[in-house]
Formats: structure tokens, sequence, C-alpha cells
């Protein structure tokens, strides 16, 4: 086929191939593209490498070479392939694109950020799928590392890309960092842009770095930016553009100064500056602005099997289980402990028969594990995650069982906050059901969680606590700021308001007003707002659209608000299944499997009324009834299922993986002996939890002998 000269030129340059290098051996594109789309992908390779030694300036064979590279993952060869583009074109940005990917592939992810920036400058609008592909790559590595709003712009590049195809990986980043309960609603979006002032002299100058800006032109962009700010040092609206560019670039020491520099404006209103000075905490991954300070304790000792028996032996120590402990390494290398406890703030109940009160239930100070003597190592002793305030008791626990220990205290890793902020109960073995646990699991959260938040030291309230410092009224707006941080934690909000009522109550910090959207606006509400929001006055689309905002970036008292709302709502014939959706919604938000369990009878309830099928429904309840420990409620709803919907194998199929996920059965359909297989514990901070995971099912049919399933007070992980 005869190549159209006028045509742009594969190689990424942005010429037409008459005017560009590679005109002498774009001839051949035919032949290896095709070689390509019959799956001979070595071959091409080899016919790629002989052009290349024929034509060294066809910079196209070099752009096709890298892709097969990549999809390959011969990593090495890619970045020699980028070198040798590079230095052929430096500006291109598919040579530029493949650096930026060897780059990422060889753990150098600031450089691939930086190299995938040079990148998208070069391409201006007109990105090619090549650069997409890569950029959302780069965003779930950045997600991954808890870059969070740099994931988000190039994950969102690849998204809104016209035309682009393969936005699946970006898709799936986006989906994750909208959903996760572990990541604050301020970090969900990025920041919208502040208006600059009318008639500013230099208006002219920032409307020029705004289109740079929107044309992903950003270091560019960013220049001017720095040159306006030079002029005018405390304008937000310069600030926010340097703050865009910060985030295109990766850079999160940029992004938290920027961030603070802007919470400093005092023209903008006060609840404005305490969001963007609880972001600039939270830009840096691992937050370290509002995690706790913990301190290690080491010690050598003579006979670790002695040493090891002498704290089983104490009563306010609880023995580790053998399997965690092999998770308990640095690195494949590294020997496990030969034993681990934790140790406690009161001694373990003489009774393991029934749950004790909530007011007996003991919490972790400290980890301790005893390691056995090594060919480059003595036998020691070390105690971890050792608060401030628990330093003196920890140290004084091990010395009255173990003497004559000489301590070297160390910097220990910084708590998370939102690990912080749970309570850390013992894991002890007491016999319980899952109901029972589970009531108890949320009395200790109502009891000691807000005093728990309150009481942490944070460096962003210069090392004191909400409590210490609510009566500073210099530190209002840290203490604010703090606030929103925890506010906008789902992992917390879920838990209920009277929680945070009682953390606003003990910070001095007042309630905010709630919101009141209007039909017209509701896309206008932030993330950060959702659960503000009173929807009383909003008709049945916008509570739709609301609720379903709501569920994408988990925001649970929002959604059980709306959901409520909605379902009281009074729907036309064609809106009615959304009544359904409502249904789901709260049973997916419910506190406890008993009020899951009666949304899920209303909601068959009115499905049926509707003649809209239950199989869905029915396939849910399986899992609340097997969470719950209702072996007969299983055994109901599993053969009400199989009988209405036993001719269907689309809903046969669904029920059979799900009885292997929980398993109840081998995959070939025989039942499975013994009990399910175990879970993964899934909150930080601990929980109470089931031996099969607690979040996960309990065995169908009745409790074993004995006093029923046996249970894991929280503080596994």
């Amino acid at each position: 086929m005869t190549v159209d000269t006028y045509a742009i030129c594969p190689c990424g340059s942005g010429k037409k191939i008459k005017f560009c290098k590679c005109k002498d051996s774009v001839h051949e594109l035919d032949e290896v593209m095709n070689m390509i789309e019959g799956g001979q992908v070595v071959p091409s390779l080899d016919r790629l490498s002989n052009i290349l030694s024929e034509n060294p300036d066809a910079a196209w064979a070099l752009a096709i070479r890298g892709r097969l590279l990549l999809d390959l993952r011969e990593y090495d060869s890619l970045a020699d392939n980028a070198d040798r583009f590079i230095r052929l074109q430096p500006s291109n940005p598919l040579a530029l694109t493949q650096l930026a990917a060897a780059l990422l592939f060889r753990g150098k992810q600031e450089e691939a950020t930086s190299k995938m920036l040079e990148a998208l400058t070069e391409s201006g609008r007109d990105v090619d799928a090549f650069v997409l592909d890569v950029s959302s790559v780069l965003a779930y590595s950045l997600a991954q590392s808890g870059v969070f709003l740099t994931a988000r712009v190039y994950a969102t590049l690849a998204m809104m890309a016209s035309g682009y195809q393969g936005g699946q990986t970006a898709m799936t980043v986006l989906r994750q960092l909208n959903s996760a309960p572990t990541i604050s609603q301020l970090m969900k979006a990025i920041p919208e842009p502040i208006e600059r002032p009318e008639g500013a002299e230099w208006g002219e100058r920032f409307d020029e770095a705004a289109t740079l800006l929107r044309s992903n032109k950003v270091m560019l962009a960013e220049t001017k930016f720095e040159s306006l700010r030079r002029t005018v040092p405390k304008e937000p609206s310069i600030l926010l553009g340097l703050l865009t560019c910060a985030i295109w670039r990766g850079d999160t020491d940029a992004q938290s100064d920027l961030f603070k520099k802007l919470s400093a404006c005092e023209s903008l209103d006060f609840e404005e500056r305490a969001r963007y000075l609880a972001m600039s905490a939270l830009a840096k991954p691992g937050s370290p602005d509002v995690s706790v300070s913990t301190t290690t304790l080491t010690a050598e000792i003579e006979k670790a099997d002695e040493a090891e028996l002498a704290l089983l032996a104490d009563a306010r120590m609880v023995a580790l289980p053998p399997d965690l402990l092999q998770g308990m390494r640095a690195s494949e290398d590294e020997v496990p402990p030969k034993a681990g406890f934790q140790i406690l703030d009161r001694e373990k109940p003489e009774s393991l028969e029934v749950l004790p009160p909530v007011a007996d239930v003991p919490e972790a100070i400290a980890m301790v594990f005893v390691y056995g003597r090594q060919t480059d190592r003595a036998a020691r002793i070390e105690a971890l995650e050792i608060r401030k305030e628990s330093l003196d008791d920890v140290r004084g626990r091990i010395d009255s069982v173990i003497s004559g220990l000489k301590w070297t205290e160390s910097e220990g890793e910084a708590l998370p906050l939102l690990v912080a902020c749970q309570p850390a109960i013992a894991m002890i073995r007491f016999k319980a059901n899952p109901g029972e646990a589970e009531k108890l699991q949320n009395e200790l959260s109502d009891t000691r969680m807000a005093p728990s938040i309150a009481s942490l030291s944070l460096p962003l309230l210069g090392g004191e606590s909400l409590k210490s410092s609510a009566g500073d009224d210099s530190k209002r707006l840290e203490r604010t700021a703090v606030i929103r941080i925890i506010q906008q934690y789902d992992a917390i909000a879920s838990k209920g308001d009277d929680i945070m009522n009682r953390v606003l109550e003990l910070a001095g910090v007042e309630p905010q007003a709630a919101i009141k959207p209007t039909d017209d606006d509701i896309e206008s509400v932030a993330n950060e707002d959702l659960n503000l929001v009173d929807p009383a006055g909003l008709n049945a689309e916008s509570l739709i659209y609301l609720l379903q905002r709501s569920q994408q970036v988990s925001a649970t008292p929002a959604t059980r608000r709306l959901a409520n709302r909605l379902i009281d709502a009074d729907l036309s014939e064609e809106q009615q299944p959304a009544r359904l959706l409502a249904y789901m919604s709260l049973i997916n938000a419910a506190e406890n499997s008993t009020e899951a369990l009666e949304l899920m009878e209303k909601a068959k309830a009115f499905a049926e009324s509707k003649d809209i099928p239950i199989s869905n429904l029915l396939l849910s309840e399986i899992g609340l009834r097997l969470q719950a420990g209702d072996g007969p409620g299983f055994q109901n709803t599993l053969q009400t299922l199989t009988t209405r919907y036993g001719n269907e194998p689309e809903v046969m199929a669904r029920l059979q993986q799900m009885l292997i996920q929980f398993g109840l059965i081998n995959p070939d359909g025989s039942p499975r002996g013994g009990r399910p297989a175990q879970q993964p514990a899934a909150a930080a901070g601990g929980g109470l939890w089931t031996p099969d995971g607690g979040g996960g099912p309990a065995p169908a049919g009745p409790p074993e002998s004995g006093g029923g399933s046996k249970l894991w007070v929280p503080g596994m992980d």
C-alpha cells in the first residue's frame, strides 16, 4: 500500500511524513503492522531491528518497538530503546513516554512522573494513546504510593481523552480512589481553581498561565505562575495555580506547602482555610503531620525460651498466633520473631466463657516480640508501637517480668491517624456468637473512640491533642483542620454522629450547619459536603443523583440520609426501581447484621409488590445470614433461591461462586469439610473477628457444641 506522505508520521514528532526524517523507511510500516496483527511479535521486533540498522533515523520503528517491548515487559530493552529514541528526537512525546515507563518499572516513580509531564507538555491537547496508556499505569502506581491527587489527575486525563478506548486501568484507579473509606473525602477531588480578582493589572499574565495549564503545558504554566507569585505573593488564585502544577508534578512537599500557604490567606473564609490546612497534612504520603509518634524499646536477653515463658505467664500479656508472627519480617531474609505478645492496659478477664462488660475489655498499649539468637545478633526482646503516654508503663511491666534488661530507646514508626483513632482492643479468645461480638464492637466504638481521638497528640497541633488545646483560641484553625480530616474519613463517619459530636465537644469546635441545596445546584455540592446535605425539598431525580454520588465516594452518612428520604419520597412509576436502590444502599450501609436483615425483608416485600425479581436480594441475603451466624436463616434463604431460580443458569453460577468463596463447597460443587476458609481482617486498628474472618461468613447449620463459635477480640492487624 502506498503511504500518504501528507499524513502525520507515526513516530510521534507531529510532522507530516513528507517533512519527517522517517520518510525514507516508513514505507515498511504496513509490513510490520501486518506481522504484529498476525501475532508475530518476536519476528516483528527482529524486522524493526533490521530497519533501524539500515535506517538509524527511523523514529517510527523506535515508537512501535517501544510499545511492543512494554507489552512484553522487556523493561531493560525498553530503557535502551527510549534512550536511543530521545537522542534522535529529544522532545518527542512518545520517546519521553517510553523513558517514563522504563523509569516507572525500575521503581523511579518521581523521575517517571517528571518525564511523563514533559511528554504531556510536548503533546499539547492531542495526546497519543500510548501516552495515555502509560499515564494510566503511572496513576495506578501513584495511588498505591499514597500520592492520591497526582494519581487522580493522570487517571482523569486518560478517562476524559476524546476517542481513547483503553481507559479501563484509569477507571479502576478512579473507582478505588473514590470508594476507599480510608481515603479522606478531601482527597477525592482536585481543588477547584480560584477566580482571579476582576481588573487585576496582572490579570492578562494570569489568564495566559491558566490557558497553558488547561492545554497540559504544565511546566510552561508553572514558570508563569511562579513569576506572578513574586509579584503578588499571597494571592489565592496564583497559589492555587501553582498547587495544580505541583499536583501534576507529583511533588507532595510542594503540594503540602502550597496548601498551607492557602490556609494562611486571610482573604479566604475560615472554613476554606481550615480545609486547605487539612489537605496540607493529607497531601504527603503517610500524612506525618497528623500521625502519632511511637517509641521502640530493644534489649538483649540471655535465653529467649525463658523470656517467652515469663511473658506468657503474665496476666497483662496476650500471645499472638504463630501465623501472624510469620508476617512480622522486614524482608524474606529476616528471621521472624520466636514469640509475640500484646501488652494490655489491664489484666485479662478471668473467664473466657462469655464476653465481658465493655468497661472490662482490655486495650493493647504495645506489641512485644522475642527473637532467638542469630548468627550475627544476640537474642533480644523488642517492644513496638509504644505511645509517649504508655512508655513508662510498658518498660516497667516488662522489667517486672524479665529482670536485668538494659533498654535502648529509638523512634518507632508513626501510627497513621486512622489507625490511632481506633481503640486497640486485645486479641483474646472469648466464646460468643457473631451477633454478640458485633454488639460489643459497636459499644466499644461508641464509648471509647471519641475520647481516644480527642487525646491524640499530633504534630499539626504542635504536639498537643484536640482536648488539651480546646481552650487555646490561637489554635482554632489547626483544631478545625484536624476535625475536618477526621470527619472526612468514612471509616469513622460511618460509625454514627454521636462519636463525632462527642469529639467536637471535647475539642471545643462548633458543628457545621446543614447544607440545603436546590434541585438546580446539586452538582456543585463538594464531596466533603455530602454528609452535610439536608435532602428535604429535593425532588426524586436529585435524591437519586446525590445517592449515587454518595455511594461512589463512600459517604455513608449521606447515603443513609438520602436513601431514607428516597424511600419516603413520592415516586413516579418509572422511578419505583430507585426505591429498591435505596433499600440496597441502606443494607450495605447498615451498622449491624440485625439492621441489615430487617431492611432486607422490607426490600424483598417491596420488590415483590412491584413484580421485580428478587434473585439479587436473595444472593445478598445469603451473605448476610452467614455473617450473622444464622444457620437456619441461611438454609431457608438458600432453599428459596434454588426453588425459585434453580432453572436460571446465571443465578446458580453466581450462587456457586459465592459458596466457593465462603468455603462451603469445592470448585467441583462437592461439600467442603471443616469451617469456611479464613478471610483477611479488614479494619485498621482491630475489630471483633471470628476465626474465619469475622467480617466473613459463619458456617451453615447449627453452632458447634461448647458455647458457639470462638471469637477474636480486635487488634489482630
